[in-house]
């Protein structure tokens, strides 16, 4: 007898249906049974295997990208596997992606509540369960939850919250595959405790780093403004992460969330029968992962909006580093009273959102900076030397990207880690406008990490040979990359309007122009900011830049001679109490600084530490470091020359 859905209406359908109700006891019925049992055993078996070859792949190309799966069983490789589609190749990248921000953002040990104290005290959490499905409830009161105040911290308290949620799960022994209902109530919520942004990270890093760890998340109490905001968030979520939300909205819907929760794992403010527990008071043994830590990001400004807090300006806000001065300035809450939007003629009128507000993009004139106490500039050399002046003249202190005045006597060049000392006296609310000049992007990323070893035995000599990322040269040259690799891929001739040559694929030697003595504009700029940021000009510096495929963020060979004896070790221990620094330098596994390590990030990676063989002694040494260009290579490093204004 052979069935299938196209004999639905078939009297070979209604017979076998026919046979299918009859009694137990007949033959016939035994006899179907018999054969339905053995096809779902063999569907079953051919589904295992399928499996098993592909944690297999998994593996494989886990080892191909230079890491390992020892020590995860199957359940956990599983996870990664069904988030990406049982593609294995995909999976691996996600897996290792997974392990390196693990490496990179999480103490051995779990982050502990030290460290997220100010988001506990708010009391918005609670950790619940088990739930009726077995999994631990994690009850979020957003009414008590407030936008961060800083970025980084509040990723760790995400970080914080998944971890332990997680942990109150695993009986006596982790299995790989727990998981976590979570809860979002948003009753009695207003505008002040709106953060999309909050929310888009905290569902992003459970898709990328916890694949398949929510079961199921429930949105209660959603009242209708919040309902845009909402639209926006589901912008950033993976149709998987979607299906799994349910908004609960009427009677019936919320009688089946206290069904599949259960009174004993509800609160009684929900009907339950469990006292609300806040995550905190919840005592778990330590089941995190070993895993490595960077060091955390210098202290924050506290910031709202509020009529005390400066006026600023950005001018140049529609290109790459404009951007990013808006990321940043959010994401660390940078105190304002108000912000214009500046750039050309041809983008006057366009529109660009900033801290939950939308605002119109006004052109650049010199009435620009009437008011304006703080002026964050990246618009060219051209602009900076036409307006920058002129700013300067109203009143407005100018935190410039350019190169316009970077060697101009008595404009301080600062990296604020470095030399804050330069900009001492320059002050909002002095009355006074003034020029700060940011350093060029390969300067900031080197001397981060040459300076705490430098204060210790003092630099001689300093080699340094850069690998650019597109970002360096604007986002005009980041989407001709884009273009240019699908060009190529697809056997088409690359677009080359920005270079002049192709870049996809391929690595030349920096387009800055050349002066006389050979050296381009980019590697003169690296030699005298080095000696006027450290205030040293006997020290010999030579480089050489060079631009490669890359998105985002450059890396940096520096080879380094002193005038006293550092050894290996000491200098690790340097970099490790550096601000704004970290370190991936595991010789064993063969993992080192990447750009995308840095990518997004604000610290700057160290690796590769050794000492030079090619010098005697300890006088010598040799260092890999990456850091995003956009990030504290411009953007970043202004905004925190910004803050030491206040």
């Amino acid at each position: 007898c052979v069935y299938n859905t196209n004999m639905a209406t078939s009297p070979t359908h209604k017979r076998l249906s026919l046979f299918l109700s009859l009694p137990p006891s007949l033959p016939l019925y035994n006899l179907c049974r018999s054969l339905s049992i053995s096809e779902d055993l063999r569907a079953q078996k051919t589904m295992e295997e399928s499996q098993e070859l592909a944690l297999t792949q998994l593996r494989t190309s886990v080892e191909k990208l230079s890491s390992s799966t020892e020590g995860y069983e199957k359940p956990t490789l599983m996870r990664f596997l069904v988030a990406r589609s049982m593609n294995p190749d995909k999976a691996a990248k996600m897996f290792v992606d997974c392990q390196k921000w693990r490496a990179s953002m999480v103490p051995p040990n779990g982050i502990p509540d030290s460290e997220v104290r100010d988001e506990l005290e708010f009391g918005k959490i609670c950790l619940h369960g088990p739930t009726k499905s077995g999994h631990p409830l994690v009850l979020v009161l957003c009414s008590k939850h407030f936008p961060a105040k800083n970025a980084v911290n509040f990723k760790k308290f995400v970080v914080y919250v998944l971890d332990k949620t997680i942990a109150s799960g695993i009986k006596e022994k982790e299995v790989g595959d727990e998981k976590l209902v979570a809860v979002f109530d948003l009753a009695n919520i207003t505008y002040k405790n709106l953060d999309a942004r909050g929310l888009i990270t905290s569902f992003q890093f459970l898709q990328s780093y916890y694949p398949e760890r929510l079961a199921k998340c429930y949105m209660l109490h959603m009242p209708g403004f919040f309902v845009s905001v909402w639209r926006f968030v589901c912008r950033f979520l993976e149709k998987s992460t979607q299906e799994k939300i349910v908004i609960v909205t009427d009677g019936e819907e919320e009688i089946k969330f206290k069904e599949e929760i259960g009174v004993d794992a509800l609160p009684e403010e929900y009907r339950g029968r469990a006292k609300l527990t806040l995550i905190q008071d919840v005592l778990l043994p330590k089941t995190a992962p070993e895993i490595t830590k960077p060091r955390a990001i210098s202290a924050r400004v506290k910031m709202s909006l509020q009529e005390s807090a400066p006026s600023l300006a950005v001018v140049g806000v529609t290109g790459a580093v404009g951007q990013e001065f808006l990321s940043v300035l959010t994401d660390r809450d940078f105190p304002y009273s108000s912000v214009k939007m500046l750039a050309s003629k041809r983008s006057a009128g366009k529109r660009v959102a900033f801290d939950g507000r939308e605002y119109t993009v006004e052109e650049l004139t010199a009435e620009s900076f009437d008011g304006v106490d703080i002026a964050l500039f990246s618009a060219g050399g051209s602009i900076s030397k036409a307006f920058g002046p002129l700013a300067a003249e109203r009143g407005t202190i100018v935190v410039d990207n350019s190169s316009a005045f970077r060697m101009v006597d008595g404009v301080p060049l600062v990296i604020p880690e470095v030399n804050p000392e330069a900009m001492r006296g320059i002050k909002v609310g002095s009355g006074k406008g003034a020029l700060i000049a940011n350093p060029n992007c390969s300067t900031i990323i080197c001397l981060m990490a040459v300076t705490p070893l430098h204060r210790h035995a003092k630099v001689k000599r300093m080699v340094v040979s850069t690998y650019q990322a597109a970002s360096g040269a604007g986002a005009a040259a980041m989407e001709e990359l884009v273009q240019q690799t699908r060009e190529v891929l697809a056997g088409r001739p690359p677009t080359c309007n920005i270079f002049g040559q192709q870049y996809a694929f391929n690595m030349f030697s920096h387009n800055a122009p050349i002066t006389e003595n050979g050296y381009n504009e980019e590697e003169v700029k690296l030699v005298k900011e080095t000696r006027k940021i450290w205030n040293d000009t006997e020290v010999k510096v030579t480089a050489t830049c060079i631009r490669v495929p890359v998105m985002r963020a450059h890396a940096e060979s520096v080879n380094l001679q002193f005038e006293n004896p550092l050894a290996e070790n000491t200098a690790r221990e340097l970099l490790k109490k550096a601000p704004g620094v970290y370190i991936i330098d595991d010789r064993t596994s063969n993992t080192f600084p990447t750009p995308l390590d840095v990518s997004n990030k604000d610290d700057v990676a160290v690796g590769r530490i050794r000492r030079d063989v090619s010098q005697d002694g300890n006088y010598g040494l040799d260092i890999f470091v990456c850091g995003d260009q956009i990030r504290k290579g411009a953007a970043l490093n202004a905004v925190q020359i910004a803050e030491m204004l206040l």
